[in-house]
């Protein structure tokens, strides 16, 4: 039951099957995680033998009336690493004259609650894991109560994982999201020079330019580039003084056009050393630098001052057409073309076409 909670911090669909085993284990009719953050206590997660009690409990609103909470934090008896039962809080008479179980408990015909009590290890928040027995059940027994006490430790960290699994996955979907719109992909590497991550868009970029196996360093699928890129990454490498050639373009393999490759280092200690070799090592940018763009540059250079005629006949001829050629297409005069493209010059603050070439496959590549 420990390794299933560790095993859900990561496959949060889990957490479920996690849950219900446990309350399996204690005699329980299903377990629920709460958090007694005032911010967040209607915040629960539950097995789903009771995921009715438990959207009552958090969208009926009934935690705010859970009056073993508002007892425990006045007795001091919800302190990080005890395990608590009903009678520790209110005798069997003082159940039957409570709102909160004769309105809630008693309706969902449950009995005696078991929980272990612990602390959020990143904010100190007090965590309560819960089983509870079915109406038809009596109190817990000594046995279940200490299985509560030896995997309540560990269902608390485990809960806690989940929501910080959840958060680097969500930043790490949104850097790829970014990384993917200016067509660029991410290789990291161990502080030896070894393939940690690859991101979806580098894997697609490094075909016929790179071999890349996790846990191995990559290498240049092109012979005659092999050396060259052995030299730039050593070069890279934190063990190495930074930087003597950050930056590399390779051949592919059976010819075409070359992929740009930048080396930045990464600095800092890893949060989860567990994980790997630490988190010091390099990331390689890989960029196709002639890649077609995959949005329209008129509305960036209408911004500067053009209007939406010129900033057409500016990314026509800036990609190389002639002016006759823009002409054709856009079916107007050489003559407006001509005068149009001055126009253009005059705004961009620039002179000659080549100039303009420049500026609009910088934009291109944005």
């Amino acid at each position: 039951m420990i390794d299933a909670c560790y095993a859900a911090a990561v496959e949060p669909e889990t957490w479920s099957d996690a849950l219900d085993g446990i309350a399996d284990a204690v005699g329980a009719r299903g377990a629920v995680i709460v958090s007694h953050d005032p911010a967040r206590t209607a915040q629960t997660l539950a097995s789903e033998r009771i995921a009715d009690v438990n959207l009552d409990y958090g969208v009926g609103g009934w935690w705010q009336h859970d009056t073993r909470i508002r007892l425990g934090r006045e007795r001091g008896i919800m302190r990080p690493g005890m395990v608590t039962v009903d009678e520790m809080y209110l005798t069997a008479e003082e159940k039957r004259a409570d709102p909160f179980f004769q309105h809630f408990i008693d309706r969902h015909r449950l009995a005696n609650l078991c929980a272990y009590v612990g602390a959020d290890p990143m904010d100190r928040h007090t965590l309560s894991f819960s089983a509870s027995r079915d109406v038809r059940n009596g109190p817990f027994e000594g046995a279940e109560i200490e299985r509560m006490g030896l995997v309540g430790p560990h269902v608390i960290r485990a809960f806690r994982l989940t929501a910080l699994v959840g958060e680097m996955r969500r930043e790490a979907e949104g850097l790829t999201s970014a990384l993917e719109r200016m067509r660029a992909g991410i290789v990291v590497l161990d502080v030896r020079g070894r393939v940690r991550l690859v991101s979806p868009v580098a894997e697609r970029l490094a075909a016929g330019y790179l071999a890349l196996r996790t846990g191995a360093e990559p290498e240049a699928a092109e012979p005659i580039d092999s050396a060259r890129f052995g030299r730039f990454l050593a070069d890279v490498l934190p063990e190495r003084s930074w930087p003597r050639q950050e930056t590399i373009l390779l051949r592919r393999r059976g010819g075409g056009r070359p992929l740009y490759v930048e080396a930045l280092p990464l600095r800092g200690a890893d949060p989860f050393p567990v994980a790997g070799a630490g988190l010091g090592g390099v990331v390689l940018l890989l960029r196709d630098l002639l890649a077609p763009s995959t949005r329209p540059i008129e509305p960036l250079l209408e911004q500067l001052g053009l209007t939406r005629a010129e900033a057409r006949v500016a990314a026509l001829v800036g990609r190389g057409a002639a002016p006759r050629e823009v002409a054709e297409q856009l079916a107007v005069g050489e003559s407006t073309v001509r005068s149009q493209l001055k126009a253009v010059y005059g705004k961009l603050a620039i002179r000659r076409q080549s100039e303009l070439a420049v500026f609009i496959t910088r934009l291109d590549s944005l």
